[in-house]
């Protein structure tokens, strides 16, 4: 009798530690699979989650949308609810990665979209908002390679906006001034086309364009957030602006922007051919300084032009936040079972 007992006991401990066993390799199994889909799929639950969880001030209103203009194929953002991509033409983007996509595939600058660069895809957005068709309390510009660095970190806006007016990014230094720098690596000639348009157009604006074009800093790439209603106003500005100056020099299409830029400099340059883009960098400024005495500055990175390697920040914080959503399933999972 006492070793049957005996025996009992010992076949207990070894049936209990094999079931203790089993257990932890179910939920290791869980939580590799879980991080391998969330690697493959590029989907960020974690963060979903937290975002989808938060209380907005409005509910029928998202607090924050960020555009995202791109004209190619690109897998640098996961997905996030604020973060929307623009595109020309029909992508493989939405199937493969599962983001919020808009397609840009008509509107007044379609034919446009290489010289206007981002502000094709803009002029677009503005007008669904005009419409009604978006909404958001706050509206946000980044591209496919260029982003505000707070991508993992979102801040706080409503704080945000207590003390400053706007969100842009940081500065970039330019010993010639704005004018000198524009004059120096493009056309001089269109920059005072624009002053003039200016002068004719906006006069309350003219003495910040003189202004500013001696400043020594510039916030560059068109990357800003700021409130809805100053949007409006922002596109108002800018696009009066530019349509002025197609006019006066007879821009319809990209063909005939490219035209010009092999009559100035002899032979065909794709970069300067961004003309639009290019000036519109340096008439947000001039709308900025004039309307925005409390500017909050945020650095800004930069992906490569291709789409490896991918910013390593970014995968390292994302699989930080993969880990702690698998830790809180698993704990879950722990007690139900």
């Amino acid at each position: 009798m006492y070793i049957k007992k005996k025996y009992y006991k010992k076949f207990r401990k070894f049936h209990r530690k094999k079931q203790e066993k089993k257990k932890q390799t179910k939920f290791l199994k869980l939580f590799l699979l879980l991080f391998l889909i969330s690697n493959y799929y590029e989907y960020d639950y974690y963060y979903y989650y937290f975002i989808k969880k938060r209380k907005d001030n409005k509910p029928n209103e998202p607090t924050l949308k960020i555009y995202v203009m791109t004209h190619k194929d690109f897998k640098n953002y996961r997905y996030n609810p604020i973060y929307t991509i623009v595109a020309d033409d029909e992508s493989e983007l939405q199937k493969k990665y599962r983001l919020n996509i808009i397609y840009a595939k008509e509107g007044k600058l379609y034919n446009l979209k290489r010289a206007y660069s981002e502000m094709s895809r803009l002029y677009y957005i503005y007008q669904l908002y005009k419409n009604g068709n978006l909404s958001s309390k706050y509206v946000g510009l980044n591209h496919y390679r260029r982003y505000f660095n707070f991508t993992d970190n979102i801040p706080d806006l409503d704080e945000i906006f207590k003390n400053y007016d706007v969100i842009l990014g940081d500065t970039d230094v330019q010993k010639r001034g704005m004018r000198g720098h524009y004059c120096t690596y493009h056309i001089c000639k269109d920059y005072e086309e624009i002053i003039d348009i200016i002068k004719q157009m906006k006069p309350n604006y003219y003495e910040t364009a003189l202004r500013v074009g001696e400043k020594k800093y510039l916030h560059s790439c068109n990357l800003f957030i700021m409130k809805k209603e100053d949007f409006f106003k922002y596109c108002e500005f800018m696009y009066d602006i530019l349509f002025e100056f197609d006019r006066r020099y007879n821009f319809n299409t990209d063909q005939d922007v490219l035209n010009y830029i092999v009559k100035v400099f002899k032979h065909p340059s794709y970069l300067q051919s961004r003309l639009q883009g290019y000036l519109a960098e340096r008439i947000g400024n001039i709308f900025y300084f004039h309307n925005f005495k409390r500017i909050k500055t945020f650095s800004y990175g930069e992906f490569p032009y291709y789409e490896k390697p991918i910013n390593k920040t970014l995968i390292e914080g994302n699989k930080n936040r993969i880990f702690k959503f698998s830790k809180a399933l698993l704990l879950k999972f722990f007690y139900i079972f």
